[in-house]
């Protein structure tokens, strides 16, 4: 019998599996439509997903001006708030103890 604290954690890997797939196709549509940017982000950071996830949550983005880079931009966000709420339920269900009982 499955145990209820598998889905959240299933989840919350998933989403950080499919978060590099989501920061390529920023960092490859920022390269493409605004260069400045991405040269000037990526010579600063030490790591490039950090820098473009910074980019993703700070209103820089908003200042370009393009909305298909705002649209990728969008799709990361939501994925981050499933990673955080999915790793919020695992964290209230280890906290109660609730996932560790057989239905």
């Amino acid at each position: 019998m499955p145990l209820l604290i598998i889905i959240p954690f299933v989840i919350f890997a998933c989403c950080c599996l499919v978060q590099f797939v989501f920061l390529r196709r920023v960092r490859a549509a920022l390269a493409e439509r605004h260069p400045d940017v991405w040269l000037k982000i990526s010579t600063k950071a030490w790591f490039i997903d950090s820098a473009v996830g910074r980019l993703a949550w700070t209103g820089q983005a908003r200042s370009l001006g393009d909305p298909e880079l705002m649209a990728l931009i969008n799709q990361l966000r939501v994925l981050y708030a499933v990673a955080f709420a999915a790793w919020l339920t695992l964290l209230g269900v280890m906290i109660t103890g609730v996932g560790f009982t057989k239905y």
